[in-house]
Parts: C-alpha cells; sequence; structure tokens
C-alpha cells in the first residue's frame, strides 16, 4: 500500500500533521485515531519540524522539500493561521529582502522584549537559529545579520540591497528625528532613533524611532498630582517598493503588546514607506497608525530622490551611472538635516569609478565582495585593463575630517592583503600588475600620511597609492568630463568646511 502521508505530502507540499490526518478521514476512511496513529508513523524520508503548533500538530515534508520556496511559503502560511511568533519573525524578514541586522530582530519580530504571556524577541531568535530556519553571518560594514535559511545558496546576492536599504532608511530616520524634535512631537533631548549600538525602547518593546511625548492628547496626570505622565512617539520604517498589509502584521502585533500594557501612557504611532498597497494603508488607518510616506514626510522631490539612491546602491554596479543621478540625489536628499555628508560617503564610490572608466577602460566593478582563505573583504572600486588591476579604497570626507592612522592601518594590514590574495587567484588577473589605492576628497593625518609613504617605499611586489583631495581633483581634471568634473566640484569639493589647523 502506498504510503499515504508521504504522497499527501507530494501533492499538497510540506503540512501541518493536523492537516493530513483530517485529509485521511476524510478521503480514505480511516477512523480519526488510525489517520493520527499513521501520520505519527510518518515513513521513510518524511521529516518534522522540532516546532509545537496548535493540538500538538507537527509540520512533516519530504527531504527534497526541505528549504525550497514552497517549504518556507507553506510553513509561514502554517505558523500564520496559528498566529505564531514565529510566522511573524519569518513574514518581518521576508518583507526585507530576508536578510537584517541581527539587533534590528527585536525591533522588525512582532515580538516584545520581554513580556507576560508573550514569547520574548531573544527566545524566538534562537530558537529559529536552532531550528536552522535562521542563521547568521558577519557582514562588512554592518556587523552581525540573520537571515533565512532559504536563501543560503544566493545570500551574497542579498547584501547589497540591505546596505542601501539600511543607509536610506538611516537618512529617513534622521529627518523624521529633527522633524519631531523641532515640531515638539516628542521630548527634544529623550527621542532616540535606532544605531548599530541601541534601539530605542519603550517599555517592553523595540522601536526604529521613539521618545516620550508632551503633546496635549497624550499626557495623563495621575491621581492627586499635577506632574504629567508622557505618552510616546513610536516609529517603525521600511523603505522597500510597496508595503503589503502581511508586511505590516508583525508591526501591529508589537503595537498590540504595547497597548495591552496598562501602566503605559498612550502612544502616537508611524510607520514609513515609500509606497502601501490598499489594503495595508486601510488597515493601519483603522488601527489609528498614521502610514506615512518618504514623499509626505519631505516631499516628492526627496521621495524620489531616496527611491533612486536605493536603485543606485541596491546594485553591484558594473555599468556607468550618469553623474546626473548622483547630482538628481544630492539636490534632492540632500536636503534632508546632515545627509549631504552621509551622501558623501555612500556615492565618492561611483566618482571614482566614473573617473576609472574615463582613464584606463570600461571594465570597472564596484562594491564587489573578495572572498579568500585570508578572509573576506569588499572592495570598492576594481578597475580592470589587460595589464593592469587597480583596487581601490575611497573615503568621501569633509576637508574637516582627516583619514586616521587606523583607517589606513586597516587598509594595508587587514584589506589589502585579502584584495591581492583574491587577484593572484583570479585566473585572469595573476599575471597583471597590482595597484592599490587610497583616494580620499579629505586630507591624511600626518602619522597616517607617513604610514602610507613608507609603505609605498618598502612594497616591491605590488604598488602603493594615495591621493588626497588635491591628488584626487586633479586626476579628475584629466578626464576632461564636464560632467564629472561639475558633479565633484559641487558635492564633494565645494560643500561648507572647518577649516582645520596646519
Amino acid at each position: 500500500m502506498a504510503n499515504l502521508v508521504e504522497q499527501y505530502l507530494k501533492n499538497h507540499g510540506p503540512s501541518l500533521s493536523s492537516e493530513i490526518t483530517e485529509s485521511l478521514v476524510k478521503y480514505h476512511n480511516l477512523s480519526p485515531v488510525a489517520a493520527r496513529q499513521r501520520v505519527s508513523r510518518g515513513g521513510k524520508g518524511i521529516y518534522r519540524l522540532d516546532l509545537s503548533f496548535p493540538r500538538r500538530a507537527k509540520f512533516l515534508y519530504l527531504k527534497q522539500q526541505s528549504g525550497s520556496e514552497l517549504y518556507w511559503t507553506r510553513l509561514e502560511l502554517a505558523l500564520l493561521d496559528s498566529h505564531s511568533a514565529y510566522g511573524y519573525a519569518i513574514s518581518a524578514l521576508r518583507a526585507r529582502g530576508g536578510v537584517i541586522p541581527k539587533s534590528h530582530f527585536e525591533i522588525v519580530c512582532g515580538s516584545p522584549i520581554k513580556q507576560k504571556k508573550h514569547l520574548s524577541a531573544s527566545v524566538v531568535l534562537n530558537q529559529m537559529i536552532r531550528l536552522k530556519l535562521l542563521y547568521e553571518i558577519y557582514v562588512e560594514d554592518i556587523g552581525t545579520c540573520v537571515y533565512l535559511g532559504l536563501h543560503i545558496n544566493h545570500l551574497d546576492s542579498l547584501i547589497p540591497a540591505m546596505k542601501a536599504r539600511l543607509f536610506v532608511e538611516e537618512l529617513t530616520l534622521r529627518g523624521i528625528y529633527s522633524w519631531m524634535r523641532k515640531l515638539g512631537f516628542a521630548s527634544y533631548t529623550q527621542i532616540k532613533a535606532r544605531t548599530p549600538e541601541e534601539n530605542p525602547r519603550v517599555s517592553t518593546t523595540a522601536w526604529d524611532l521613539a521618545g516620550p511625548s508632551y503633546l496635549s492628547p497624550l499626557v495623563s496626570f495621575k491621581s492627586g498630582s499635577t506632574n504629567p505622565t508622557p505618552g510616546f512617539v513610536v516609529c517603525d520604517i521600511l523603505l522597500t517598493q510597496v508595503v503589503k498589509e502581511k508586511d505590516i502584521d508583525p508591526f501591529i502585533k508589537k503595537l498590540s503588546s504595547l497597548r495591552s500594557l496598562r501602566n503605559v501612557g498612550k502612544q502616537l504611532s508611524f510607520f514609513v514607506a515609500n509606497s502601501y498597497d490598499q489594503n495595508a494603508f486601510k488597515k493601519l488607518k483603522a488601527l489609528g497608525v498614521s502610514p506615512a510616506t518618504t514623499a509626505t514626510i519631505f516631499d516628492n522631490e526627496i521621495g524620489r530622490g531616496m527611491t533612486l539612491l536605493i536603485e543606485l546602491l541596491a546594485q553591484v554596479v558594473s555599468s556607468s551611472v550618469p553623474m546626473e543621478s548622483i547630482d538628481q540625489i544630492f539636490k534632492s536628499v540632500g536636503k534632508i538635516d546632515g545627509a549631504s555628508n552621509r551622501l558623501r560617503g555612500a556615492l565618492f564610490e561611483f566618482v571614482i569609478a566614473d573617473a576609472m572608466r574615463l582613464s584606463y577602460g570600461n571594465h570597472v566593478q564596484l562594491n564587489k565582495e573578495c572572498k579568500t582563505d585570508k578572509g573576506k573583504k569588499e572592495a570598492d572600486v576594481i578597475s580592470i585593463t589587460s595589464q593592469q588591476i587597480r583596487f581601490i579604497e575611497g573615503k568621501g570626507y569633509n576637508l574637516n575630517k582627516r583619514v586616521t592612522l587606523d583607517e589606513v592601518k586597516y587598509w594595508l594590514d587587514e584589506q589589502v592583503p585579502v584584495f591581492r590574495a583574491y587577484a593572484l587567484a583570479h585566473p585572469d588577473w595573476q599575471d597583471a600588475e597590482l595597484v592599490f589605492e587610497f583616494w580620499t576628497t579629505s586630507s591624511f593625518e600626518p602619522d597616517a600620511l607617513n604610514r602610507l609613504e613608507k609603505s609605498k617605499e618598502i612594497t616591491k611586489k605590488y604598488q602603493i597609492e594615495f591621493k588626497d583631495h588635491r591628488g584626487v581633483t586633479e586626476h579628475i581634471a584629466k578626464t576632461k568630463s564636464k560632467s564629472l568634473i561639475s558633479t565633484y566640484k559641487e558635492h564633494f569639493v565645494n560643500a561648507p568646511v572647518v577649516v582645520l589647523p596646519s
């Protein structure tokens, strides 16, 4: 007799044991007891996830289904149907491309940090790692991240999009932070935005941005007291193309946990996105949450600039990026308080890449992850010709921020050896001359400059080169590209600076 459980899984995909039992009773005339026993015995090649569902059900799947898109879709659906904290966590990661900084998990997963009758965010995280639903990885410039097991074979392709989203979300949060302080929505000194070190908290919950508010509709007074008890402003952000209803469910679950607490002040709640589908927008409005967009918070021009910035940073660029796009981003997104300096750092590599194309040819790579036995590092720009390979590190700084000795040491001692090993292992680059360059729109601290000069002098197997703002300006001028020269001059050279002592 064919294994009915196996046949069900082949036809319907990974499923809960309770679903299979019901099917055996309904379509194969088994008694409930016999059906449960048949499902419990399983069979060869039938696996079960070590995670409990209502009515002691288990999630069953075939070996060949493990880790597939179907596996993840069915698992997420089963978890969400049972209102499981694990389902909300999977939805939150899916909405963010499948990978997030580990420190953001307590913000996005929908579970409180610690609250009675709720699974804590840390328990959910640790269980998902134990069950290999989530994996950890260290990402340069971000730190420890967690990602869904679905993406284990193509994780590298997801990192640029995550970095782009985080960068633009940071700029947006800076703008919202400034806006709320100036308008008095939240306490000027106590409102906080997320940082790599710490997330803002309100009672048992973590947020992208939060702080106490003394707006009159939110303030309360304890009996017999004239001292106001503040309410709170809470805000989460998700800058993907379109936020759907399922994407906001973890946020709503977290907000419900907070609202259920008696001794916590009222909340003014925001969710920020680029855009929403109709169901998500209506659901947020119905729950008294402001469904804000970047265009409504700032203006349409800034909103378009942010979309362009995400698209630009999310791709591993190998083709030319028009300087007009860089110019448009600076003129729109640069209006946000403090954004210009961050943009200068993020977009300088595109200026370098354009200069390399004009100087040495079109074969240029940006943000290339170089994996070797010596480690894994990301190269800002690689310029490739038949005779020469150039790895260029770029620091788009104001003149009042010099490159430090620590930065130079890290480049020389940590990055260059990995880049060289990567080049020597590359079948097409082994005989090419290797050049490692450090470019900055500022200057070098004296001890950093001394270290670079000594390294250049004693290194014989490859070349060490470096350029401060004068050298970069000279190189770009030699390209004779009007658009490149104009963009560089306006946004990287003529930015307001503080004159440093000599």
